[in-house]
C-alpha cells in the first residue's frame, strides 16, 4: 500500500501549475496524495501545527517556526525581483501619514505584513483580511489601503486603485537581495531526495505543456479567473528561482530570517 502523504497548496496559479502534474495523477510516483487548497494565511497556520505533511508557507511564518518542524525544500518556492506585495490606496496618501490610516493585510503570518513593517514601522492601524476580500475593501472604503499580494497585483486597477509602493522593490532597493515570498516545507521524516525529483519533474511536464487538463485544473481553484490574468501570474512568479533555489536563493532566505528574528525580538 502507497504512502498518503497530505499536501497544502494554495489556490493560486503559481501553485497549482508547479503540483498539477501530481494533483492530476499524469507522473507515476511511490505516494498516494491528499490535497488541500487555503489561502495563505491559514497554510501558515497550519504549519504552526506541524499536522500537514508538504505545504507552502510563507518565509516569514516558517522563520518563526520550531526549529526542525520543516525543512525548506530548494524547489517550488515564489522569489524573485518584481514580484512583491503592492500597497495600494484610492488616492496617493503620503508616507508619513501612512500610521494614521487603516491598512488591510492578508494575515500577521505572512511575508507581505513583514515587508510592510519594513517599508513603514509607523504603520499600526492593521486590518487583517482573506488576500482576495482586501481590494474590494479598499475600494468601498471600508479600509484606505491595503498590501495585496497574488494576481491582485494585476487587477487593482480595476477597481480604481493606485500603487502607494512596490515592497519587494523596496526590500530589493535596500538589501540587494530578491524577495523571499513563500516555499516548500516538508515535515521530518518525509523523503526529501524524492519530494525534490517529483517536484521538479512536476514543473518541467508543465512547461513543456505535457499535462493534459492543466489549464483546467489551474482555472478551476484560480480566484482570478481571467486567463491572461492566470498566464501573468505563472509567468510572474514560477521562474529561475522556483526550479532550483541556488546559492543567490538560499543566501536572500538567511537574509531575510536572520531580519525576522531579529525584528521579532524587538516587538
Amino acid at each position: 500500500m502507497k504512502r498518503v502523504l497530505t499536501v497544502a497548496i494554495s489556490p493560486c496559479p503559481n501553485d497549482t501549475f508547479i503540483w498539477g502534474a501530481i494533483a492530476l495523477g499524469y507522473l507515476r510516483t511511490p505516494f498516494a496524495w491528499e490535497f488541500r487548497y487555503e489561502d495563505i494565511q491559514t497554510l501558515n497556520e497550519l504549519a504552526q501545527t506541524g499536522e500537514i505533511d508538504i505545504l507552502k508557507l510563507s518565509f516569514f511564518q516558517y522563520a518563526l517556526l520550531p526549529r526542525g518542524l520543516y525543512r525548506l525544500l530548494p524547489v517550488g518556492a515564489a522569489m524573485g525581483y518584481g514580484v512583491g506585495p503592492l500597497l495600494v490606496a484610492r488616492a496617493p496618501i503620503p508616507y508619513d501619514k501612512l500610521g494614521d490610516i487603516s491598512i488591510g493585510i492578508p494575515g500577521k503570518h505572512t511575508t507581505a505584513y513583514s515587508l510592510l513593517r519594513f517599508f513603514a514601522p509607523h504603520a499600526q492601524h492593521l486590518v487583517e483580511m482573506r488576500y482576495d476580500a482586501l481590494l474590494p475593501a479598499v475600494a468601498n472604503n471600508q479600509i484606505q489601503a491595503a498590501v495585496i499580494i497574488h494576481e491582485s497585483r494585476f487587477t487593482y486597477p480595476s477597481y480604481g486603485l493606485v500603487c502607494l509602493q512596490d515592497l519587494g522593490a523596496y526590500w530589493t532597493g535596500q538589501t540587494g537581495y530578491p524577495i523571499p515570498l513563500g516555499g516548500i516545507g516538508i515535515k521530518r521524516g518525509v523523503p526529501r531526495r524524492p519530494m525534490v525529483r517529483l517536484l521538479r519533474r512536476s514543473l518541467h511536464a508543465a512547461w513543456k505543456a505535457r499535462v493534459p487538463l492543466l489549464s483546467d485544473y489551474v482555472a478551476h481553484h484560480a480566484q482570478e479567473m481571467a486567463p491572461e490574468v492566470q498566464l501573468a501570474h505563472i509567468r510572474l512568479y514560477v521562474n529561475r528561482y522556483t526550479y532550483r533555489l541556488g546559492p543567490l536563493g538560499w543566501k536572500a532566505i538567511r537574509y531575510y530570517i536572520r531580519w525576522v528574528r531579529s525584528w521579532n525580538r524587538i516587538q
